[in-house]
């Protein structure tokens, strides 16, 4: 399975592999780990809000 990385400038960079060797992965649990982990990115984005809103921006 091949993967792109998120670069902190948010564009992706290249293709690789997600697993070297050759690890088998259900597919349905990557599905629920890319869900968990855009929940979590949104979490973070409104925290840094709600910061602002508190006047204490970082």
């Amino acid at each position: 399975m091949k993967i792109r990385k998120r670069l902190p400038d948010g564009t992706f960079g290249p293709w690789e592999d997600a697993f070297p060797g050759d690890v088998k992965v259900d597919p349905t649990i990557l599905m629920l780990l890319e869900a968990i982990a855009g929940l979590q990115e949104q979490v973070m984005m409104q925290q840094e809000e709600i910061n602002q809103l508190k006047g204490g921006g970082e």
